[in-house]
């Protein structure tokens, strides 16, 4: 099988590979876990030999010595071969010293050997070879071996260990992908990895029918395994507490919850400590329900067990509950009577996912999907299930039920798994437009109202803004517009777009600033998304901190909302560092599984292109014009062709720029200058082709424009934009006074616009020395004006330290633009560089 995941691992083992003067790495794992992919995987990219020992080879001693003599090879290998023939009588101890001290005399180049089971050797060449790996630095021999856990071997303890975790979320759905088919459900996929923890040996033992692994059975949940061929007693590594806990455990691997104090009971009569096993991590209590905190544990438990201790185990378990918990007794007694009525299980999956209880809440509803169920039930309770799950920001999932839950007779059950899905960022314009039908025809439904805000939040977050002012309206013909509805029309205001249609009485306009602090999230983070397009960012940033710090806690879809509008309010405002902390946040929030879409690949650009440390800006401008036209999201193509248009004035290619920028302004949706913020960069990018009359006409079409919608903004780019039309006459006055427009409190990014306007726009001799950088060649055009800064001035023969007084930046900004002219020039030191600039080197 394929090697799946593992970055860690493999860049440990390049890490140890690059010492060069020999050392060994130990990586440890349980039986199918990967190691043997990884051993074939560290074989191929070091081009090494690799040992794959064989227990049955364990009765000679020293055979394991002699493989290795073997994957060795050359002299080291003849030498080790020449001290077995020698030494077969002689004392461990002393095998192991003449060994290591052959392998230090050997001079030879540098060689890496990968031994895959080392810990099943024989006892002999354990013993030899764990003291001679601890020994191999000066040699040039690199070892790079898996072992299984620690158990009664404990030979080479001693050598430096890595030990192999469960594997990352995208890694183990690529896995579960090979697995269970190609033609599976993205969520069953997704539901397999959470129920197996990531576990490649479980995970690789995972069977599901083709109905199952498509979505269109429920999922056997606990899953169904296949036999463990790993030669292992079936529960020796599933006790991690002895004997004692078995009964405890043993209860929780077969349901996903267990009543707390029932659980504390029955490990008191069995001699077991509950409260040591949650202190030891082996279990966790949540509103007094324990369940077993690792899902790969509970699945190795619940396999070995043979079926009749299960269903004994059920009939207890349902005991337990009988006056206790409800829902958790009828889901183990749905296993001893499989005919009964499973419409309180579905219920009891609705509130777990509310309560954020995902896993609980997918095996509740998979053992009621499982069974008898009413239809109008089963749609209720799925479309509920889904719409509590969309709301954990498991929008996946929450799809996944949705598509289940079949079409209801009740209209506020069908708006509800419409406000659902379009949550979910699915496409349900059809729904909407049956909505609006419906409202023609029998008058306004509750909830008709919610479902058109929302259709109206996803419009405009895909750029869409006709579309959005279109729900709007029709909320207003029916006359039952709310303040979220008025909120959202100012928003869309503050877009340059959305004068109410003739006629339609709309609520009156809001100050946000006015808004009431325990305000509904729905309500207060459009607020906030107000003050920030009027940049009143502390405002907002303050605003969206309260949203976070609610008690109780906003659920995780409003915190992703909030989250990514404080991203959106430091790249307008300017702050790279603020930047780099609001995405870092942001993607904390990220749900395992994440779809990409257009919108968020557009802002995690716009984020890239705003912090010089980051270099994904044209990747992700790549990937989301992709994703634009897969979904078919293209009123956000100019706002990627603004991006790059502003990427290509930063690298020097002024005509790129010129068609980029103009291009994304024909194509927008607004004549608010404000919104693309690209008049400035065009007509720099005009005047610096030589189309200085374009130049001036865009300056005075942009004049006109910041004075229909003024922003702090448009009055900073207005002033750089004269000063860009004014730079052949006046020269560097032109400059100060755009500078002097400047405000100390203006965003970093604004001064930085300013400086590099100048630079590329004055005449060179009105141009600082730290500017004059015609001796780099060709390959640095795509040097920043920032980098190119640094390079002037070490050309000049300045320090670190000197180049840090110049510029007025930090010793350490400095470091890092060296390090990425390093990186784009293709050389190493400063003496490369400053040869390479004098035509001296070719890099």
């Amino acid at each position: 099988m394929p090697l799946f995941g593992r970055g860690r691992e493999l860049d440990i083992a390049r890490t140890t590979v690059g010492l060069r003067t020999g050392a060994a790495c130990v990586f440890v794992g349980e039986a199918g876990m990967g190691k043997s992919a990884l051993a074939a995987e560290l074989a191929r990219e070091h081009r090494a030999n690799l040992v794959a020992v064989s227990p049955s080879e364990r009765m000679w001693p020293y055979s394991g010595l002699s493989a290795v003599a073997a994957g060795l090879g050359g002299a080291r290998g003849a030498a080790i071969d020449g001290i077995l023939d020698r030494g077969r009588d002689w004392p461990e101890h002393l095998m192991a010293e003449e060994v290591s001290r052959t392998l230090h005399l050997i001079r030879d180049d540098a060689g890496v050997l990968v031994i895959d089971d080392l810990d099943e050797m024989d006892g002999a060449s354990l013993t030899v070879l764990s003291y001679v790996f601890g020994r191999l630095r000066g040699t040039g021999v690199t070892i790079l071996a898996t072992v299984g856990p620690p158990g009664h071997r404990h030979e080479v303890a001693a050598l430096p260990h890595v030990r192999l975790e469960p594997l990352a979320f995208e890694a183990a759905s690529d896995l579960a992908r090979e697995i269970v088919g190609p033609a599976s459900a993205a969520a069953v996929r997704h539901l397999v990895v959470m129920f197996t923890g990531g576990d490649p040996g479980v995970l690789s033992r995972v069977r599901l029918t083709a109905a199952e692994a498509a979505g269109e059975d429920a999922l056997p949940l606990p899953l169904r395994l296949s036999d463990d061929r790993s030669g292992r007693p079936r529960r020796e590594a599933f006790s991690p507490r002895g004997a004692r806990a078995d009964a405890v455990l043993d209860l929780l691997s077969i349901g996903p919850v267990y009543d707390y104090e029932r659980l504390r009971l029955t490990a008191l009569a069995e001699g077991a400590d509950v409260d040591q096993l949650i202190d030891d991590g082996t279990v966790r209590v949540h509103d007094d329900l324990a369940r077993m905190s690792d899902p790969a544990l509970r699945l190795r438990r619940h396999a070995a067990m043979a079926p009749e201790d299960r269903r004994r185990l059920h009939a207890q378990a349902a005991d337990d509950h009988r006056d206790r918990d409800r829902a958790t007794q009828l889901w183990h007694e749905s296993y001893l009577e499989p005919d009964g009525d499973r419409g309180s299980l579905l219920a009891a999956a609705v509130g777990f996912a509310r309560a954020g209880e995902t896993a609980s809440a997918v095996e509740f509803a998979e053992r009621a999907l499982s069974g008898r169920l009413d239809p109008e039930g089963r749609t209720r309770g799925l479309v509920d299930l889904g719409g509590a799950l969309v709301l954990q920001g498991l929008d996946l999932l929450g799809q996944h039920y949705l598509r289940r839950a079949g079409r209801s007779d009740d209209a506020a059950v069908r708006v509800r798994a419409a406000i659902a899905r379009l949550r979910a960022g699915a496409n349900v314009d059809h729904v909407i437009d049956d909505v609006l039908v419906r409202v023609d025809a029998e008058g306004w439904t509750a909830g008709v109202e919610r479902l058109l805000c929302e259709s109206a939040r996803l419009h405009l977050g895909r750029g869409e803004l006709a579309a959005a002012l279109e729900a709007l309206d029709a909320i207003a013909a029916a006359g039952a517009a709310s303040t979220e509805t008025a909120m959202l029309r100012l928003l869309v205001a503050e877009l340059g777009c959305g004068a109410p249609a003739p006629g339609r009485d709309v609520a009156p306009p809001l100050d946000p600033a006015v808004l009431a602090a325990d305000a509904p999230v729905e309500i207060a983070s459009l607020s906030a998304s107000v003050r920030m397009l009027r940049e009143e960012y502390a405002a907002a940033r303050r605003q969206a901190t309260e949203l976070l710090e609610r008690v109780p806690r906003v659920a995780p879809l409003w915190r992703e909302r909030v989250l990514r509008l404080l991203v959106v309010c430091e790249v307008r405002g300017g702050d790279a560092s603020a930047v780099r902390e609001a995405v870092a946040a942001w993607r904390h929030e990220w749900a395992p599984g994440r779809a990409e879409d257009a919108a968020t690949t557009l802002l995690c650009a716009e984020a890239a292109a705003a912090d010089p440390l980051d270099a994904r800006a044209g990747d992700l401008i790549a990937r989301g014009r992709h994703l634009c036209r897969r979904e078919g999201t293209t009123a956000l193509l100019p706002f990627f062709a603004a991006l790059e248009g502003r990427l290509a004035l930063a690298e020097g290619r002024y005509e790129d720029a010129v068609d980029l920028l103009r291009g994304a302004g024909d194509a927008a949706a607004t004549h608010d200058p404000s919104l693309l913020r690209i008049d400035a960069d065009l007509i720099e990018a005009l005047w610096l082709t030589g189309r200085e009359a374009e130049a001036r006409r865009e300056l005075a079409r942009f004049e006109a424009a910041a004075a229909r919608h003024p922003r702090r903004w448009t009055t900073l780019a207005v002033a750089r934009s004269r000063a860009v039309c004014r730079s052949a006459e006046d020269g560097a006055r032109a400059f100060r006074d755009a500078d002097a427009v400047l405000r100390s409190t203006d965003a970093p990014s604004e001064h930085s616009a300013l400086h590099a306007t100048r630079e590329r726009c004055l005449p060179t001799a009105d141009r600082s020395p730290a500017a004059r950088t015609s001796t780099i060649p060709a390959r640095g055009r795509a040097l920043s004006p920032q980098e190119q800064e640094v390079v002037a001035l070490v050309e000049q023969g300045l320090r670190n330290r000197e180049i840090a007084s110049a510029l007025f930046v930090s010793l350490r900004t400095v470091e890092l633009r060296l390090t990425r002219v390093y990186r784009k020039l293709g050389v190493t030191s400063r003496v490369h560089l400053v040869s390479l600039l004098r035509g001296a080197a070719t890099p």
